[in-house]
C-alpha cells in the first residue's frame, strides 16, 4: 500500500509539471514578447520627441536645417544607444548597414512599412504669427521658425510565439503571424509586407503585424536670437541689428511721409541755418535710414563708444549706449558691481523697485 501511494503521488507530481509548464512557459515566451515591444515602442517615442527638442538650439537666422536627416540616421536601428556617427561602409552609415536589429529572437521593428513612419518632422512658419501686416513681414524676412511637431511609428512582427497554442483545444489566434527570417533581405521584405488588418494600427489580433501608437510631439520655437555680436559703431550700416532696426523703421507707418518730406526739410535747413560748407555733414545723419551704436558689456570695457565731435577740433568724447550711466543713480552699474545679486533678475528682489 505504501508503495502504490508513493508512485500514485510520484504520478500526480509530475502531471501537475507537465501542467504548469504548459501554463508558464507560454507565459514566459509572452512576457519576452511584450518586453520587446515595450522597448521599441519607447524606442520610437525616443525618436520623436527628443528630435523635436534639437530644433529648439537651431540658429533661425540661416536655412533650414537637416536635424530630422541627422535624427533618421542617429534611429536607423532603432535605437540611439548604439550610435556609430563615424562608422562607415562602402559610403554608407552603418547604423544604416549593419543588420544588428535583424538578430532580434522573439520580434523585430522596422520602419519599412507604408504604414509605418520614419522619424519626420515639419515646422509651421505661420503659427504664431501676427495679424500686423508689418509683424508678418518680418517674421517672413527674419525668422524661419514656428510650430515644430515631430512624429514617428514603427511596426513590429512576431518572429518567435506560434500563432496558436494547443490547436487541439482552441482555434483562437493568441498572437499575429509568426514570420520566418530565412533569407538576406527576408527582414525588410516582411517588414514591407506587414498589415495591419481590419484591426486598424492597435493591437488587435486581425493583420499579421503589430503597428505601434504613433508618437508625436509639438514644440513652439524660435529664438530670434542673433548670432552675430552687437557691436556696432556710429556710421555703421550693415550687420544682423542693424539689418533688423533697418526693416522695422523702413516698413514702419509714416516712412513714406519722411522720405516725401525729406528733400523739402533738407533744402530749408540749409538755406535758413546753415551754409554750404556744413552740408556733407548731414552723409552720417540721413534720416532716411537708422542711426545705430551700440556695445557689448565684456566686463572690463564699459558699454560706451567714442564720438568724434564735429565743430571741436575733431576731439571725441565717450557716450554710453545703453542705460548703463543715466548720471542720475545710475541703477544699471550699480546692480552689476553689487555682489550680491544672487537669483534676482538684474539684483532686484521687488519688482518695480529697482
Amino acid at each position: 500500500m505504501n508503495r502504490r501511494h508513493h508512485v500514485r503521488r510520484r504520478g500526480a507530481a509530475s502531471v501537475e509539471m507537465a501542467l504548469s509548464m504548459i501554463v508558464l512557459i507560454p507565459i514566459f515566451l509572452y512576457s519576452v514578447f511584450l518586453d520587446d515591444l515595450l522597448r521599441y515602442s519607447l524606442d520610437a517615442q525616443e525618436g520623436a520627441l527628443s528630435t523635436v527638442w534639437d530644433y529648439t538650439v537651431q540658429d533661425f537666422t540661416k536655412a533650414p536645417t537637416d536635424v530630422q536627416r541627422f535624427a533618421r540616421l542617429t534611429f536607423c536601428d532603432h535605437e540611439s544607444g548604439i550610435d556609430r556617427p563615424e562608422a562607415m561602409t562602402g559610403g554608407k552609415y552603418d547604423d544604416c548597414e549593419v543588420p544588428d536589429h535583424h538578430k532580434a529572437v522573439v520580434a523585430h521593428v522596422c520602419w519599412l512599412n507604408a504604414n509605418a513612419k520614419q522619424v519626420t518632422c515639419q515646422i509651421d512658419e505661420g503659427a504664431g504669427r501676427s495679424m500686423d501686416p508689418r509683424h508678418q513681414a518680418f517674421h517672413s524676412q527674419y525668422t524661419r521658425g514656428g510650430l515644430v511637431q515631430c512624429e514617428a511609428r514603427a511596426v513590429v512582427e512576431n518572429y518567435m510565439l506560434p500563432e496558436t497554442f494547443l490547436p487541439e483545444f482552441s482555434k483562437e489566434k493568441l498572437t499575429k503571424k509568426q514570420w520566418q527570417n530565412d533569407s538576406a533581405n527576408a527582414v525588410h521584405d516582411n517588414a514591407t509586407a506587414g498589415e495591419a488588418g481590419a484591426g486598424g494600427m492597435g493591437g488587435r489580433i486581425e493583420g499579421n503585424a503589430y503597428f505601434l501608437k504613433q508618437q508625436q510631439m509639438s514644440v513652439f520655437t524660435d529664438t530670434w536670437a542673433l548670432t552675430q555680436e552687437a557691436d556696432t559703431e556710429p556710421g555703421d550700416k550693415s550687420g544682423e541689428m542693424y539689418d533688423r532696426v533697418n526693416f522695422t523703421y523702413r516698413t514702419s507707418e509714416g516712412y513714406t511721409n519722411v522720405v516725401s518730406e525729406y528733400p523739402t526739410f533738407m533744402q530749408n535747413i540749409t538755406q535758413d541755418l546753415l551754409s554750404m560748407q556744413y552740408l556733407p555733414l548731414f552723409g552720417a545723419d540721413n534720416i532716411l535710414t537708422p542711426n545705430l551704436a551700440i556695445k557689448p558689456h565684456t566686463g572690463a570695457t564699459m558699454p560706451s563708444i567714442r564720438v568724434a565731435q564735429e565743430g571741436r577740433g575733431g576731439s571725441s568724447s565717450n557716450y554710453f549706449t545703453t542705460e548703463w550711466r543715466d548720471w542720475e543713480s545710475n541703477k544699471s552699474e550699480n546692480i552689476y558691481n553689487n555682489s550680491d545679486r544672487g537669483d534676482w533678475y538684474m539684483g532686484c528682489k521687488e519688482a518695480e523697485q529697482c
